[in-house]
């Protein structure tokens, strides 16, 4: 069983031996698994680990067999399990990657054609790796022909190119290029002319067959090996939803590595996972509960009306323009890709042979911009898919094609059995395809379009999330019921989870009038909509402590945030001169953190959140999930920052100070971090203390009595002999008193549980029976975690 997982990231200066000497560290704080990013080989300088380049090398970088075996050795020592985060999808599309140079080396006749996802029918593999288009690069002498120690390669910056077998003899630049199994090609050609499925739109990570048994066997070759010694215990599978066939390649993983999996899936509101033979998702649905249960909706009302004032702010309107951007221009040769397919098979339908290419792209758009999930997982008999797909066939008129029947056809194709098509092939890849680009169109339309496009509140603008949200606990508790990690931070979300608690607070409808009254007093040649987003990103992300690096991650995260938007600029389209005045922005932002002063209660009211989404981590769900260095407050902005080395030195002394000091001192004290240790490290206890209690029972929610009630949630675990009940402020913000994060009694007054008999607060010590209990409890902590043993 997965008790509590610790998610580090390995490279940048992190290896195998640096993750050995902080496993004791975790144990003893209650850790009962290190859930590492993926260890194999990378290419060169990879700061992430999702670029593999051999699935069967313990990445050198971070240490090899030898450094692995140390870090093996100090787990089982500590009886701590390893969880592996998998990359099945992709690979680097690189020559450091030896499977793609033999098949950049014999093309279709290479022993790894089959092993990517490459349309060999399309003519030579494309290269999109030159800066320049080729004739330009070739006459400025930016492809070459090397010899070296007896061998010829083609040269390209950055990047040698095995040749041909037969072709070495072949002097003249052009004709040798010209003889070679690929093209290279302009990075630009990417967007549409691409021979090989890609990860989203990353030309430099090409797709796996990993539903092809014999493909499987060698990219988890390794990784079944460590399973049956042992050494790992448990696997998260990136990108799920990127795989042809996820629950047959799910059902092949659970049988032949016997241990825990979890997938990467984020899962819509109304969504529910698969059947799958899994122990859950990573989480993501858990940041979305979070934001359900903590933000205030009068607050948010409030200002999605100033907001409006300044900025657009029709959301239908705004992610049916995101959505179309993405699928027509980033992902355009998925697009073609797709169109072609559907063509070919409707030119055997008598009743569909007389849809024209533009139609069909049109109602592809369509329908795909209809979906309101990730994907659906067809071929099967699920009757989901199909209430799927009705829902997008239903959104798709508003499009108002000139023939509408094109999506019936089109659902017609998604939902037959491709073995009856007389082109089961083409049937099944139409299939495949279709589902396997939905999926980026979501993430890169809503999570790395809009999310930055629309700012009214930030801290809405997660990974998994959602813009208008159902708020309220219910989300909470569905979340709870499901299997899964308990996470409140990733390595892919926009900002810390206590960044994020800050943003919570802040629409309260008290921090509301703060916040409209002080974005404007801010320096910036910016639009105003963009003022207001800096001056929430400063403040979620605002240091507790002086930070030299400060202003330059302000300002990187500034650019990401344009450029990810796609409007003014881009990353592919960059707009300089604006792009320098919102470098100059970010940092006049920065300077005048001072002015944020104002604003010094909704950044207590924030911690107490945080300190209530910590407590809400440990007992809400099978597995919490605790992010590297968050023990501690974490204000990380959006990656490459949220990816910073830790001072894992300093989390140690911050949780043996935790436990070394009462909890009303830490709460007193509150920005060192050590309270939020302490709630973390006792809940984990908890777990360890009781594990049938949270094995076998579910989590209820508790009514309170009194005028204040309305700005809690109480939550129980409660079997024949046990009984453990949590209490977080949802609405701190009129509740605190004057210093620390203590609540005033004043606030408190007539607040009460209808049965608290045999409870006992873990952080103050006070029994929650009699008059006046919980009142106790709280006024030093915003949180409850009690208990009758």
């Amino acid at each position: 069983m997965i008790g509590a997982t610790y998610r580090v990231q390995f490279r940048n200066g992190f290896g195998f031996e640096d993750a050995a000497a902080i496993v004791r560290h975790l144990a003893r704080a209650g850790i009962t698994h290190l859930y590492a990013s993926p260890i194999f080989a990378a290419t060169a300088g990879s700061t992430h680990g999702y670029d593999v380049t051999d699935h069967n090398e313990l990445d050198p970088e971070l240490g090899g067999e030898e450094g692995f075996a140390v870090l093996v050795e100090a787990l089982e020592a500590a009886g701590v399990g390893l969880i592996l985060d998998i990359v099945p999808n992709h690979m680097a599309a690189s020559m450091e990657n030896p499977w793609w140079c033999d098949v950049a080396m014999h093309g279709e006749r290479s022993d790894y054609a089959g092993h990517f996802d490459i349309d060999w029918n399309a003519g030579k593999l494309i290269l999109p790796i030159l800066g320049k288009p080729y004739g330009e690069a070739l006459a400025d002498g930016d492809i070459e022909r090397v010899e070296s120690e007896g061998s010829v390669v083609l040269s390209v910056p950055g990047t040698d190119l095995p040749l041909a077998p037969g072709t070495e003899h072949i002097k003249d630049v052009h004709a040798l290029h010209e003889a070679q199994n690929y093209r290279l090609a302009y990075w630009r050609l990417g967007r549409d002319g691409l021979t090989y499925r890609r990860f989203f739109e990353v030309t430099g990570l090409v797709g796996v067959r990993v539903e092809d048994p014999a493909v499987f066997d060698d990219v988890h070759r390794t990784i079944l090996r460590l399973a049956t010694l042992g050494v790992v215990t448990g696997l998260r599978v990136d990108h799920v939803d990127g795989l042809a066939d996820p629950a047959g390649y799910l059902a092949r993983l659970a049988e032949r590595a016997g241990v825990p999996v979890l997938v990467e899936k984020i899962l819509e509101a109304s969504e529910t996972l698969r059947d799958w033979p899994v122990v859950g998702t990573t989480g993501y649905e858990f940041i979305a509960a979070m934001a359900a249960l903590f933000t205030d909706g009068e607050g948010l009302e409030t200002l999605d009306q100033a907001y409006g004032a300044i900025a657009r702010n029709d959301l239908a309107a705004m992610t049916n323009a995101a959505k179309t951007v993405i699928l027509t221009r980033n992902l355009a040769g998925e697009l073609e890709r797709l169109t072609a397919l559907a063509l070919t098979l409707f030119a055997d339908d008598l009743s569909a042979r007389d849809h024209g290419t533009a139609t069909v792209r049109e109602g592809i758009v369509a329908l795909m911009k209809g979906l309101s999930v990730y994907r659906t997982y067809l071929p099967s008999d699920d009757p989901e898919d199909r209430a799927v797909l009705a829902e997008a066939r239903a959104a798709a008129t508003s499009a108002r094609l000139e023939d509408e029947r094109i999506l019936d056809d089109l659902v017609a194709l998604l939902t037959a059995d491709p073995e009856d098509d007389p082109h089961p092939e083409i049937a099944r890849e139409f299939i495949a395809r279709f589902q396997q680009t939905s999926g980026p169109l979501m993430a890169k339309s809503l999570e790395d379009t809009l999310f930055y496009r629309h700012h009214r509140l930030v801290g809405l603008n997660e990974v998994g999330g959602e813009l208008e949200p159902a708020l309220g606990p219910e989300r909470f508790l569905k979340v709870a019921a499901a299997d899964g990690l308990a996470t409140t931070q990733t390595h892919d979300t926009k900002r810390g989870e206590d960044a994020r608690a800050r943003l919570y607070a802040l629409s309260d409808p008290e921090a509301v009038p703060i916040f409209e009254a002080l974005w404007p007093t801010f320096p910036g040649e910016v639009p105003d909509k963009l003022k207001w987003a800096l001056v929430q990103m400063l403040f979620a992300a605002d240091p507790l402590a002086e930070d030299p690096d400060f202003t330059d991650r302000f300002r990187e995260t500034a650019l990401k945030t344009v450029r990810e938007a796609k409007q003014q600029t881009s990353w592919t389209r960059t707009h300089e001169g604006f792009e320098n005045r919102v470098a100059e922005a970010a940092e006049a932002v920065a300077a005048e953190r001072h002015r944020l002063a104002p604003l010094a209660p909704v950044a207590r009211a924030g911690a107490a959140i945080g300190l209530g989404q910590a407590l809400l981590k440990t007992v809400g769900r099978p597995t919490p999930d605790i992010y590297q260095g968050c023990f501690g407050w974490d204000f990380a902005m959006v990656d490459p920052d949220n990816r910073r080395p830790v001072d894992y030195v300093a989390e140690e002394q911050l949780c043996n100070a935790a436990m070394a000091s009462d909890p009303p001192s830490l709460a007193a004290g509150w920005e060192s971090g050590a309270i939020k240790a302490r709630i973390l490290i006792e809940g984990l206890a908890l777990r360890r203390e009781r594990p049938r209690l949270f094995a076998g029972t579910a989590l209820t929610r508790v009514d309170l009595s009194g005028p204040a009630a309305g700005a809690f949630a109480a939550f129980e675990r409660r079997s024949e002999r046990d009984w453990m009940l949590a209490l977080v402020a949802t609405r701190p913000m009129a509740m605190l008193g004057a210093a620390g994060l203590g609540l005033a009694p004043d606030a408190l007054r007539g607040l009460g549980l209808a049965d608290a008999h045999g409870l006992t607060d873990r952080l103050s010590g006070r029994p929650l029976d009699g008059e006046g209990g919980l009142m106790a409890a709280l006024e030093h902590l915003p949180v409850v975690i009690a208990t009758n043993w």
